[in-house]
C-alpha cells in the first residue's frame, strides 16, 4: 500500500522519512478527501510516543500522494521479535509492559481526537536506540475506500492482529486497537501469537470462534494478575474489553506490580452474564483451569445434525462454503453462516502449539465474485435445516404474515448518535451585507451503526438565513469523523446573528447535539491611519530575490470556555517573515471567505484542541503550516 523512503532535508540538516503511497489509489473516488483530512490529522497529533509528519501533499509526475515524517532510527518490533524467535529467547516481561504501555499511551491520545489506528503490530512499533517507543502508520487505513475493498472482498488490517468484529467486516472502534494491542502484548510474552493458521482466512476465522489459550498454558511463568488483563484486553466482544487504552495500560502495570486485579463479568450473547474469577498473587500455584469465552453473537460456528452422514457431508459442506466465500470475498454471507441460533461456550485445553507463520499480509486477497457458488452453498445448508425440521416436526399451514420492514428492522437495533469534534468560527469575522460564507463543523459517529442514508442537516430555530448549498451527509461508519459545510448568504441589515440547527433523518428523527451557528453582519473594521515619520536618508541597496513568505509563530493571546454550549474560545495571533512584508493569512483553505484576520477567534468543543492549516500569502507567494492548539485547562479534562 505504501513504500518508505530515507531522505535528507539539508536546509534543516536532518534525515526525514518520505511514505509514499501506492498509484492505484489515486485513482479512487474520494481519496484526495480521505487523504487530507486524515494527513491533517495526524500532522497536528504531538505525542512523544506518535511519529510526526512534518508534510503531505501530491506529486503529478508519479501520480502519487506522500507524505514527509519524522525519521526514526531504530528496529521495528517485528524485526526484535525474529531475532529472539531464532535465538529461543523470550522478552522479559517487565520489557514487554513497557512497551505496550507506550503504545497505549499514543492510542489513547489519539482516540481522544476520534482517531482510530486499525492495524497496531509490531511491524508499525518502533524503538528508537535509546529504547524510546513510537507507533506510525496513524491514519493510513482509513485512507483506503473500506466501501470498496468491502464490495472485492479485500480487508484492511493484518489478520494475525485483527479483532473479530474487524474480521466480519466491520469498520472497528477504539476497542479494536485495544484487542490488536493484546495481541501484540500476548506475543511478547510468550513469542508466539495466539492464533494460526495456514491461510489469512483462517487465521480470522480463529480470531472470531476459537477460544484463546492462556499465556499461562504457554509460559507459565507469567503471573496470573498479568494473564488477566491479558485475556480481557483479548476478549471476543468489544463490549467485555477494557474501555479505553489507558484502563488498560493502567491495569497491566498494576498487574505487573503484583496488585489483584478482578476480570469483569463477561457478557454472553444471549445477554446472561458469567461469573468471573478474581486473581490474587497468593493463588499464582494454583492450578492452570480455564474458561474459554464465548465468541460475540453472529460468530461462532453452527451446530449441524446428527444424522449418519452428518459428521462428513456438514463438515464437507462447511469446508465447500468457507472456500467459495474465502474466494468471493462475501464476509457477510459469511457471518450469517457462522451464526448460531444458540450460541455455547466451549472449554479447550491448550493445544500443542507450533511455530507460527509469519502472515501479516496487510491486504486479503481481492478475487473474482463467485456468486453461484454462495448461492448454491447456501440452498444446501437450507435444504438440510429444511429436511430436518421436516423430519422432527408435523406439517402446519402457514398463516399469512405481513412482509417486515428490512430497513425499520435494521435501524431499530441501532444507535444513531453523532459527537462535535470541532466547532469552526465564521470567517471572516464581520461580514458585509449579501456576503457569502461557510460554517464547518467537524463531526463523529459515535453510535453503533452507520448513519442512515437519508440523513440531512436542517435549521432548528432562530434567526432564518439563506441557503446557498446545502451539505450532502455521507452515512459516516462508527468511530469515523468527517466535516459539514453549510454555505449561507449574510442577510442585508447590521445585527448578531444566531441560529441552531441539527442532523435529522426518517421522519423527522434527530440524530446527535445540535449545532449553533453564531455570525455578525457590519462594516468591516478599518486600520486607522497613522502618523507618516520624516523619512531619513537611507544607503543604496541592490535588491535580491524574494524568499517565499514562512509563519515562524501562532499563539494565543485570550481564550474563555462558554459554560452554557461547553465550547472554548480563543484569539490567535500568526507571525510570518518573507516576501514583500505584506501578509494575508488564510484558515483551510485559499479563499475569499477564508481570510484569517489576525487576532481572530477560534473554537472548539471543552477539552479539544484547535486543529487546523494557516496559509500566507505574501508577493503571489504561499506557504502553509498545520497548527495544533490544545485546550488551556488540563487539569478539567482528567
Amino acid at each position: 500500500m505504501a513504500e518508505v523512503y530515507k531522505a535528507y532535508h539539508p536546509g534543516l540538516d536532518r534525515y526525514v522519512a518520505i511514505k509514499v503511497l501506492h498509484s492505484f489509489l489515486a485513482d479512487e473516488e474520494g481519496f484526495l478527501t480521505r487523504f487530507q483530512r486524515e494527513a491533517k490529522i495526524v500532522a497536528a497529533f504531538r505525542h512523544p510516543n506518535i511519529v510526526q509528519v512534518y508534510d503531505f501533499d501530491f506529486d503529478p509526475e508519479t501520480n502519487s500522494y506522500y507524505m514527509v515524517m519524522e525519521f526514526v532510527d531504530g528496529p521495528n518490533l517485528k524485526a526484535i521479535l525474529r531475532d529472539q524467535t531464532n535465538q529461543n529467547e523470550v522478552m522479559p516481561l517487565e520489557e514487554a509492559v513497557r512497551i505496550v504501555v507506550a503504545v497505549a499511551s499514543a492510542l489513547h491520545y489519539a482516540h481522544q481526537y476520534g482517531m482510530v489506528h486499525r492495524d497496531v503490530k509490531p511491524a508499525n512499533i518502533i524503538l528508537t536506540q535509546k529504547g524510546q517507543v513510537i507507533l506510525s502508520d496513524f491514519g493510513i487505513a482509513r485512507m483506503v475506500n473500506t466501501n470498496t475493498l468491502t464490495a472485492s472482498g479485500a480487508m484492511v488490517g493484518t489478520p494475525a492482529y485483527m479483532a473479530p468484529e474487524q474480521g466480519m467486516g466491520q469498520a472497528g472502534d477504539e476497542r479494536s486497537d485495544i484487542y490488536s494491542l493484546g495481541v501484540v502484548l500476548y506475543q511478547l510474552a510468550t513469542n508466539r501469537l495466539p492464533f494460526d493458521a495456514d491461510t489469512p482466512l483462517g487465521i480470522v476465522l480463529k480470531h472470531i470462534n476459537t477460544p484463546l489459550t492462556p499465556p499461562t498454558a504457554v509460559h507459565p511463568a507469567i503471573p496470573l494478575n498479568v494473564e488477566t488483563v491479558m485475556m480481557r484486553a483479548l476478549a471476543k466482544s468489544p463490549d467485555d474489553r477494557y474501555a479505553t487504552a489507558q484502563d488498560f495500560a493502567t491495569d497491566l502495570e498494576r498487574a505487573l506490580a503484583g496488585e489483584s486485579i478482578a476480570l469483569p463479568k463477561p457478557t454472553s450473547s444471549a445477554g446472561e452474564r458469567l461469573d468471573a474469577t478474581i486473581i490474587s498473587p497468593n493463588e499464582q500455584s494454583a492450578s492452570q483451569e480455564w474458561t474459554a469465552t464465548a465468541p460475540p453473537a453472529g460468530a461462532a460456528l453452527r451446530s449441524f445434525p446428527k444424522w449418519p452422514f452428518a459428521l462428513g457431508g456438514a463438515a464437507a459442506l462447511l469446508i465447500l462454503i468457507t472456500l467459495v466465500l474465502f474466494t468471493t470475498g462475501m464476509t457477510d454471507r459469511l457471518a450469517a453462516l457462522l451464526s448460531p441460533s444458540t450460541p455455547t461456550p466451549t472449554v479447550v485445553r491448550p493445544p500443542t502449539l507450533t511455530p507460527t507463520p509469519d502472515v501479516e499480509d496487510t491486504m486479503a486477497i481481492l478475487s473474482t465474485q463467485v456468486a453461484a457458488g454462495v448461492d448454491a452453498a447456501l440452498s444446501t445448508r437450507d435444504a438440510l435445516a429444511t429436511y430436518q425440521a421436516t423430519i422432527n416436526a408435523p406439517t402446519v399451514t402457514p398463516s399469512p404474515t405481513a412482509t417486515p420492514d428490512g430497513t425499520a428492522t435494521a435501524r431499530a437495533a441501532c444507535t444513531f448518535e453523532m459527537q462535535l469534534v470541532s466547532d469552526r468560527p465564521v470567517l471572516p469575522a464581520i461580514l458585509t451585507p449579501g456576503q457569502r460564507f461557510i460554517k464547518r463543523w467537524s463531526v463523529k459517529n459515535s453510535g453503533t451503526c452507520a448513519w442512515p442514508t437519508d440523513t440531512q442537516l436542517v435549521f432548528v430555530s432562530g434567526d432564518q438565513t439563506t441557503v446557498v448549498t446545502e451539505p450532502k451527509i455521507e452515512p459516516l461508519r462508527p468511530g469515523e469523523t468527517t466535516e459539514i459545510r453549510l454555505t449561507l448568504q449574510a442577510p442585508a441589515s447590521y445585527a448578531v446573528y444566531n441560529s441552531v440547527w441539527q442532523l435529522e433523518y426518517g421522519e423527522e428523527i434527530r440524530l446527535g447535539e445540535e449545532l449553533n451557528i453564531t455570525f455578525q453582519v457590519g462594516q468591516t473594521p478599518t486600520v486607522p491611519p497613522t502618523e507618516t515619520p520624516t523619512a531619513t536618508p537611507t544607503p543604496e541597496v541592490t535588491t535580491g530575490p524574494l524568499y517565499a513568505p514562512q509563519i515562524t509563530r501562532y499563539g494565543m493571546t485570550y481564550w474563555r470556555l462558554d459554560e452554557d454550549t461547553q465550547m472554548w474560545h480563543a484569539n490567535i495571533t500568526i507571525d510570518a517573515v518573507g516576501g514583500d512584508g505584506t501578509f494575508t493569512f488564510y484558515l483551510d483553505e485559499i479563499n475569499e471567505n477564508n481570510v484569517f484576520v489576525n487576532g481572530s477567534q477560534l473554537s472548539a468543543q471543552k477539552c479539544r484542541p484547535l486543529i487546523g492549516t494557516f496559509y500566507v500569502l505574501s508577493a503571489g507567494q504561499v506557504s502553509k503550516m498545520q497548527f495544533w492548539i490544545p485546550y488551556p485547562d488540563a487539569t478539567a479534562c482528567e
